[in-house]
Parts: structure tokens; sequence; C-alpha cells
């Protein structure tokens, strides 16, 4: 109220001090105007003079009239600052009355911003009024505008007993940042009576991350006026921890500087730990919306390749509704038949068959609806006329009621199938014709080799005999020449009863002379080891049996013929100084489940070349001259036809110089029941060309 009139009284001064001053200028200027006329009258000069005297009349005059023009609008200013500070009231208006266009503009700018600071004003007064419920005054005091002066017998003017009893707020010092005062409801809240806090500051209760930050915003407040909405973390002298809302304002006293702090408490533990629960509940949502988004991604993915893989699959899928119309379709079905979608859907099954399949349809769709299964190789009729051969296998789904709602049915075309089923079956006939054909030649061919070799011994036998006779009775009548052509005629003798012989080995190898069984390699061996005993010792050599040897499941004299033949050979073809026959088995492949071994027969000998491992197995073929080494070339024939009555194969593998290694596949002895390769007086299969070749030998 005194700063009021103190502003009013100064105003008014001014106002009358002007106002004198332009009266006195204004009297002074007529009684200049009036002496200088009268003194110059009636001449030029008067006239001049009078004119300079009437002018600062008309000069005075017109700044008496500017400051009028001006005295109002400050009176109106000033009595509308008076009303706004006067008892703390809002103004009749927010814009001030009376002024008019021609006003200065600067006094009419400094009017509305007057209007405004009181509108505003009157807008805070109030809120802050009914927030406290206190009168607008005590409210603006508080809220750190005004500092009040001390009333009589307060001391420094603080008192608990001032706050209302359901509001936590407190004052602390700018510097110090100690409590100096605390309502009720805050002294409860922080568990300690007023004198208690008066030796604390509030960084004592804040949670040690929390003090340097808080220490730079309630410092700064003093500075700044005020600062608001600071959450800081507190444990109160009872030993709760809490979560707090500062809104702390600084009040100022008449030299501007801070007295203290007002401190504005709120307990926002609840809304903090709500936030927390709501910032985590949203976070859960968003990690469960971000999984949902993957799995309809996952989802969609998967149901574009299963939809690509029903609609793209080798097999043609469809569904028929209870009344046997097509429900749904796959796009093969549609490429295989050449329909298009519209045209199929809805669409009886039975229209996809031919005319005469429709009847057997209908009973088979009867069969499916009782039976709830069925497959059924069926013909299709396609968009262009064409039968195509399927495969269909339906499957029913039932409702709970157990009433059929649609089939789950595939087909497959098997048209080419069907075809080749077709061919092969001829094929097999064929071959089945071809079989018995080639069986009964190959029986005539081995009947006619036996009865030939057969027939043949007897001329050769004469021959030899008489070639004899001739040599012993008239030899030494014979010129050289003469006995050189009987030396001719014997040796020829010996070779063909040597051919007939391979010959008639060769017919009778095909065959099994006794029934399968056991055969021990191990007796075999020693058995030949005694027959070659005279080769063995001129020639210095041995024969290895390498221990323990298998028990096979054969013809006996047939194994020992092929083994005989390959160790004799290894003995004959052998140009080292101490020829070494190395009998054994290697285990096979596939002994686990076909119950087989590979006999070995490894010598040291001369070795043959790669380029004739086939030819040495065909019929009389050489490789050296006879002159060399004997033999008809019929001995690696027989043993291959040995083999082959036996289910098994004959190899070799061999290099010039380094040797030969002839590997036989045998059949071990089975578990169980025999195990029989070839029929015993069957011929053997795969019979050799007897066509002749050049320059070549087997023994």
């Amino acid at each position: 109220m005194t700063r009021n009139v103190e502003v009013r009284g100064r105003l008014g001064r001014w106002i009358m001090a002007e106002n004198s001053v332009a009266a006195i200028s204004g009297l002074l200027a007529i009684a200049s105007g009036i002496v200088a006329l009268r003194g110059a009258s009636g001449t030029a000069s008067g006239i001049l003079l009078g004119a300079a005297a009437v002018l600062p009349i008309g000069l005075t005059w017109g700044l008496v009239a500017e400051r009028r023009r001006w005295r109002r609008p400050a009176r109106l200013i000033t009595e509308q600052i008076a009303t706004q500070t006067d008892g703390l009231r809002p103004g009749p208006g927010a814009r001030p009355r009376g002024l008019r266009r021609d006003d200065p503009p600067e006094l009419i700018a400094l009017a509305r911003a007057t209007a405004e600071l009181q509108a505003r004003l009157s807008l805070s007064l109030r809120a802050l009024a009914t927030e406290s419920n206190l009168p607008a005054r005590e409210a603006l005091t508080r809220s750190g505008l005004f500092d009040p002066p001390s009333s009589p017998g307060s001391g420094d003017g603080s008192s608990s007993s001032s706050f209302s009893g359901d509001e936590m707020v407190g004052r602390l010092e700018p510097d110090s940042l100690r409590w100096t005062e605390a309502s009720p409801a805050l002294q409860t809240f922080l568990g300690a009576g007023l004198e208690t806090l008066r030796r604390r500051t509030i960084l004592e209760l804040l949670h040690p991350d929390d003090r340097l930050p808080a220490e730079r915003q309630l410092r700064g407040t003093a500075d700044r006026g005020e600062s608001l909405g600071l959450i800081y973390r507190v444990t109160t002298l009872g030993g709760d921890r809490k979560v707090v809302e500062l809104n702390v304002s600084a009040r100022y006293g008449p030299d501007r500087s801070a007295v203290y702090l007002r401190c504005h408490v709120t307990d926002v533990t609840d809304r903090i730990r709500a936030r927390r629960e709501e910032r985590r509940r949203t976070r859960e949502l968003l990690h469960l919306n971000d999984e949902l988004r993957l799995a309809n991604r996952a989802l969609a993915e998967l149901k574009d390749r299963y939809s690509d893989l029903y609609q793209n699959a080798p097999a043609m899928y469809f569904s028929l509704d209870p009344d046997g119309r097509i429900l749904v379709c796959n796009e093969t079905l549609l490429r295989t038949l050449g329909y298009r979608r519209r045209d199929l859907v809805q669409r009886p099954y039975e229209d996809l068959l031919p005319l005469e399949d429709r009847p057997t349809f209908r009973g088979r769709f009867a069969q499916y609806l009782r039976e709830g299964r069925i497959e059924v190789e069926s013909r299709w009729m396609t968009a262009d006329g064409r039968i195509i051969d399927v495969l269909v296998t339906a499957v029913a789904v039932l409702d709970s009621q157990g009433r059929l709602i649609h089939s789950r049915s595939v087909a497959q075309d098997i048209t080419t199938r069907r075809r080749l089923e077709d061919e092969l079956r001829r094929n097999n006939e064929r071959l089945a014709r071809i079989n018995d054909e080639l069986s009964r030649k190959n029986t005539e061919l081995d009947e006619f080799s036996y009865v030939i070799s057969h027939d043949l011994q007897e001329p050769v036998r004469t021959l030899i005999a008489f070639s004899g006779f001739l040599r012993q009775d008239y030899g030494d009548r014979l010129d050289d020449q003469a006995r050189e052509y009987l030396d001719y005629l014997t040796e020829a003798s010996g070779r063909m009863r040597s051919l007939i012989r391979d010959l008639l080995e060769l017919s009778r190898a095909g065959r099994t002379t006794d029934d399968f069984g056991p055969v021990s390699l191990e007796e075999i061996v020693s058995t030949l080891r005694v027959d070659y005993a005279e080769l063995i010792r001129t020639r210095g050599a041995e024969v290895v049996c390498e221990r323990p040897l298998p028990t096979i499941w054969g013809d006996r004299t047939r194994i020992g013929q092929l083994i005989g033949n390959l160790v004799g050979n290894g003995l004959k073809y052998n140009e080292a100084e101490h020829p070494r026959v190395e009998v054994g088995t290697l285990p096979s492949p596939s002994s686990g489940s076909s119950r087989r071994t590979t006999l070995f027969v490894r010598d040291n000998g001369i070795g043959i070349d790669p380029r004739y491992h086939d030819k040495i197995f065909q019929m009389f073929r050489r490789l050296h001259p006879r002159d060399r080494y004997e033999g008809t070339g019929a001995g690696l024939a027989i043993c291959q036809k040995i083999a082959q009555a036996h289910g098994g194969r004959i190899r070799v593998e061999s290099r010039p110089g380094v040797g030969s290694t002839f590997l036989v596949d045998l059949p071990l002895v089975p578990d169980g029941r025999p195990l029989v390769a070839s029929p015993p007086g069957l011929p053997g299969r795969d019979e050799p060309s007897l066509a002749p070749d050049d320059a070549i030998h087997a023994p």
C-alpha cells in the first residue's frame, strides 16, 4: 500500500510540475508579445518584432496541448497499476479504457502490456488461492514472489503452524540446504520432528546417486526463481524408502537476495511404481507384440510355403463334398487336366471319368462313404480329351457326429508308370523266352562239346598209338625227314589230345559234379601241395597258405580245380629264382549281408599287361608262344565258368614284372539253410565267346 501511494505521489508531482512550467512559460510569452507590439507599432521592424513575440506564444500553447495529451494516458496507466497492486485484486478489465487512436503509440503499447499482466496475474492469483485455500495475498506471499515482513514476536517470521495440516511443505536455507521449517504432514512423512530436521540437510535424506544433481538443482533455484517437478529417491529417518516430487521456489528479501527456499513435497512412490510397472508391462507388451509380429510373419511365410507345397506338389490334391462335387483342388491337378479353376470347382467328380467308368465310380463312392477310406486306380479325361491313368487315395474327414464333411484326396498320374510296367512286363516275358532259349542252347552246346570231345579222343588216341608203333618198329628205316614228320605228327596229336581234354573240362566246368556243401580251403591247399610236390621241389618254389582260411559253400571238385589251375599258373608262368604262390581270403564289402568272401591267389611271376586282363579269361587265349610256355589257353576260362557256377566272378590285378593276384568271389557256409548259387547239373551263366583271337595265351 505504501508503495502504491508513493508511486501515485511521484506521478502526481511530476504532472503538477509540468503544468506549472507550461503555465509560466505561456504567461512570459504573452507579456513579451505585448511589449514588443507596443514598442514597434507603425514600423516594419515592429511587425517583425511582433511576429517574433507571437511565435513563443504559439509554441507554448502547443507544448501545453501535447503535455495534456500525455497526461491523460499516464493517469490511466497509473490508476491501472495502482489497481493491480492495491489489495492484490484483479482490475476491471484486461485492457485500459479511454485510450484513443491518436494517443501516443508507446503509451498504447504500455497500456496493452499492463492489461495482459493484469489478466495473467489475476488468473495466477485465483489458481493459487483455490489450491491452497488461502487469501490471495497470503498465497502470493507463499509462492515466493514477496517476502512478508516479520510479525511482532515471531522472530524470523517462520513457523510450522503457518502451513496447512495436510500438505507437505518445508523451508530450506538457500546456502546450506538445511531444513528451517516443516509442516506437520512433512514431519510425519520424514519420520522426525522439526528440531531433528533442523539439524539435517535435505541432501542427507536423498539417495547417494541423487545428491549431486539435487544439490545443483536446489542451489540454482535461488537464481532461477523456481525448480519444478524434481524427482528424487529419499530414505526417511524411519528407514522407509520413498520417491518424492519437489516443487521448489525461492523467496526474496528487499535486497533481492533469496531468504529461503520453499519446498513442496509430494509422495509419488506409488505413482513411480505404477509408472515402472506400466513401463515394464509396456516393454512386455512391446516384446509380446514383437514376438506376435514375428510369429505372424513366420505364420504367413509358413502359410505361403504350405500353400506353395499344396498348390505345386508333385501329386494332385482335391476334396469332394458328401455329394461327390469338387470343393477345392491344387494347381497341379489343373495343369495336368488342362482345366481352369472356375470350370472344375463345384463340378461333379464323375465328370472327369470316361462315360464307361462312371457306373463303377458310383459303386466305389458308396463304398468310400461306408468305409471312410479308399485307394483305387482310375482313369481321368483331360480337357483336350486325352485319357490318363491315376491312382486315387481318399480319406474321409468327419465332424463330431461322425458325418462326412469332405474328403481329403490325392491322385497321382501313373500313365507313364503303367506304360513302363506294361513295357517291363513285355520285356520280362521276352527275356524269359530268351533265357529259356539260351539255356536250351547252352545245354545243347555242352552236350555237343562233350560228345565232340569224347568222340574225338578215340581217333587222337589211335594217332598217338600208331605214331609210337611206327617210331618203335620202323624208326631205324626212316630217314631224317621222315623222322621229323613223325615228330610233328606225334606233337600235333598230343596237342590235339590236350585241346580235347580241356574242351571236355570246359563243358563240365559249368556243371557241379556233387551237391553243394562245406568246402575247407585249407584241405584243398594241402592237397595241392602234394600234387605239385615234384614241381615245387625242382623249381625251389613254395605255396603259402594264409591261415585260417574259411570254409566255403560249393562243389568241392570244382573249387579244387579252380584253385589248382590258379596255383599251377603261378608256378608255371614264373621266372623268379624262388617262385612263391600265396593263397588267402579278403573280407568282402557285402559279406555282412550275403555271407560271401573273396579268395585271392597271389604269385611273383611274370605278370600280365592290363590290356589283356579281360582277354585271358576267353577260351584258348595265349599271351606267349608254345615253345616258351606249354598249354592250351583254356585254364582261366575254366576258372571263370566255375566261379560263375558258384554265383561269383573272377578278376585279376597285375602288371608285367610284378606278379599277378587273382580274386574270386565265393559263398561262405550259410546260416541255417544251404545256399546254392547254381543248381547241380545246370550249365553256368555267361558262357565266354569261342571266337578266336590272335597271338595271346591263357594257361
